[in-house]
């Protein structure tokens, strides 16, 4: 299963990088759709000026594979945490995966980003391979991918539909909770202009529209009365993929189910942030940029 997991897998961070976007609303409230308009507009003009923050996230996969020669089901959690600096282009994220596939022993990988000096330097740890250091020059596209938050600018400014489902708290700040329906077409020509790190791509993936058309998607919002910043962000979504859709055959599988889940909290925004690069960072192999 080890070769259609890792094309998936690939496939999969792709997504995670992209989105990287719980609970239920405590408080039912009311607001005319003029003044949920004027709410997103505010958050998103905040969020656009935003030049400091810091973030946790947590995610999850589980994949399904129905037919071929490796069926079974695949799964790999996450959790992590990372600053951006805006104004200074500077990016620290730690993360740690855990890994469990049929047939083998579960799998503990951690992975460091930073980005300074215009230079993306990326610390893998895996089993049995121990720590090794890579970079890459920093382009505009990996940038803008690194601003988690701008990822969800773009939800908001893609929606269709914006649906308020009340109040809640978010680390003592009280939030309105928007329940938020992307456009298919624009959020697929979005992600497709992403270009990932390390080869995770979706740029090669053609019908990525149509592939979001089959897929189930909750997105949520919590966005800050006070200051109009986000707070906190959620996704779930529930694929169905194709052999087409990640490039493979009939012969590897019939069809898979992936489940995602995504769930970020922002805090501390334009509070200073001191961005450290490792020592041993400095001696990292250079990759050059695909």
């Amino acid at each position: 299963m080890m070769g259609i997991a890792k094309k998936v897998l690939v496939f999969c961070l792709a997504l995670l990088l992209c989105f990287a976007f719980v609970g239920c609303a405590e408080k039912e409230e009311t607001l005319s759709s003029e003044q949920i308009d004027q709410i997103i507009t505010e958050a998103v003009d905040a969020l656009a000026e935003a030049e400091t923050y810091k973030f946790d996230t947590d995610m999850s996969i589980t994949m399904d594979v129905i037919g071929g020669t490796e069926p079974g089901r695949m799964s790999m959690g996450a959790d992590g945490t990372g600053a951006i600096d805006s104004v200074n282009r500077e990016m620290q994220m730690a993360m740690n995966m855990t890994m469990n596939v049929p047939g083998q022993a579960e799998q503990e990988m951690g992975m460091e980003i930073y980005i300074v000096g215009e230079w993306v330097y990326v610390k893998m740890s895996v089993p049995l391979m121990g720590e090794q250091w890579m970079k890459t020059k920093l382009t505009p596209e990996m940038w803008e991918m690194q601003k988690q938050v701008d990822q969800q600018i773009e939800l908001l400014k893609t929606a269709t539909e914006v649906k308020l489902l009340g109040s809640e708290l978010v680390d003592g700040t009280d939030c309105y909770v928007f329940d938020i329906m992307p456009d298919v077409e624009k959020l697929a020509e979005f992600l497709s202009q992403q270009q990932g790190m390390q080869g995770m791509d979706l740029e090669d993936i053609e019908n990525l529209e149509e592939l979001f058309e089959k897929t189930t998607m909750s997105i949520r919002e919590w966005i800050a009365k006070d200051s109009s910043l986000l707070m906190r962000a959620q996704a779930d979504m529930l694929m169905e993929v194709t052999p087409e859709d990640v490039e493979l055959t009939l012969e590897d599988f019939d069809r898979m189910t992936m489940d995602f889940s995504i769930d970020m909290t922002i805090r501390d925004y334009d509070q200073p942030i001191t961005i450290e690069l490792p020592p041993e960072a400095l001696q990292a192999p250079e990759i050059p940029v695909m």
